[in-house]
């Protein structure tokens, strides 16, 4: 791989990376004419910092824009395929890894079954393993790996390098010092829904707003709270865990050990764990008019409204909803809004509720980490 010159002054690295960021960001490519009327630079300076960037395959030549007369000048775009990164996700029946581009599009994805292995998954060399065989199957060049994001339904803290706390994985105080150590390549470890988070601010496709909750819903529920654009992580980096919240006294026995939490009226073990099927198989039997399904479903349902208008009463914002469920539930939404308006008495049709438009959000956004910093290192 062909490595970019090294600038003689900051001053003109932060130039290069200027122009970098704005192809990066652009929606078509773009020519030198308009890199000059928004960055204010001369031609000369666009000229030769464009020529460093093609040279080291950073930036290629895009298609003709149009012209109002005259020859249509050339444009410039990011090669986004110049490097990539992976986000796996563990929970607590499947590893799922994503592999993306530079602008997070899916260049593979695949899940794999791993039921009662938990901590081993991450622990051992079994996560390495699989990435391995994961890069060799859709023949990824290692090479241009810039790093993967392992996220995981629990609290990891970054000091002790420990899961503190994984109810859905059954995990408690385990140290992964020496996984991360004997990795190859860079590795971080990020609560799921505080990824999920990430990627709703970094990749939506612009009609989010700034302050924002994230419900999360997979095996586990969690959350995360945006504000401002950035994610608020709490005093212990152990905020919005909103599938701990109570909602029933002594209710449903919860993964944490308590009774009553939303996690256990509202996760995806109401119908894989509880009804030993798979998800697929729950909204299958759910279109085809399976009445234990459907019972199911209206308390689970019954139960995230309840949750929501917790959430909204708190937060006064609007609530995204995301995780693998959430594949399934757009056709519910208008039946979710409905019970979720019955219980705010501030709202009448509760279209603050709303699902998420960024696919495997809590993968994208443990591999955009990665991402942005190689962006920004231009």
């Amino acid at each position: 791989m062909t490595q970019l010159e090294p600038t003689i002054t900051e001053r003109r690295r932060v130039t290069r990376n200027t122009i970098y960021q704005l192809l990066f960001h652009a929606r078509e490519p773009v020519s030198k004419q308009r890199i000059s009327r928004e960055l204010g630079l001369s031609m000369p300076t666009i000229h030769q910092n464009i020529g460093e960037l093609m040279n080291a395959g950073l930036v290629r030549a895009g298609h003709m824009l149009r012209s109002t007369g005259g020859r249509p000048p050339v444009a410039y775009e990011i090669d986004p395929n110049f490097r990539f990164s992976i986000g796996a996700a563990i929970t607590a029946n499947h590893l799922r890894i994503l592999a993306c581009n530079l602008r997070q599009e899916e260049l593979a994805y695949k899940s794999i079954r791993v039921e009662g292995r938990d901590a081993e998954a991450i622990e051992g060399n079994h996560l390495k393993r699989e990435i391995d065989t994961f890069l060799r199957e859709y023949h990824l060049d290692r090479n241009k790996l810039l790093g993967v994001g392992v996220t995981i339904p629990g609290i990891f803290d970054e000091k002790t390098d420990q899961v503190v706390l994984s109810p859905t994985l059954k995990m408690k105080n385990i140290s992964l010092r020496q996984f991360l150590r004997e990795e190859e390549y860079p590795v971080t470890i990020s609560n799921d829904s505080t990824s999920a988070g990430v990627a709703e601010i970094a990749l939506n496709d612009g009609s989010v707003p700034r302050n924002f909750v994230c419900l999360l819903l997979e095996n586990g529920i969690g959350g995360a709270i945006v504000i401002d654009g950035k994610v608020y992580e709490g005093v212990n980096g152990r905020s919005a865990e909103f599938g701990h919240m109570r909602i029933v006294p002594d209710g449903r026995q919860c993964n944490c050990g308590q009774k009553g939490c939303l996690e256990a009226y509202c996760s995806a073990f109401r119908f894989t764990r509880d009804l030993g099927i798979t998800t697929d198989e729950f909204f299958s039997g759910l279109r085809n008019g399976n009445a234990e399904y459907k019972a199911v479903w209206e308390d689970i349902l019954q139960h995230l409204a309840m949750g929501i208008v917790n959430l909204r009463m708190s937060f006064d914002c609007d609530i995204i909803l995301g995780g693998f469920v959430t594949e399934y539930m757009r056709p519910y939404l208008p039946e979710l809004r409905s019970r979720v308006a019955l219980q705010d008495p501030f709202s009448d049709d509760a279209d603050y509720v709303r699902i998420s438009t960024v696919p495997h959000a809590a993968m994208r956004g443990a591999a955009w980490k990665f991402t942005e910093d190689f962006i920004r290192s231009i």
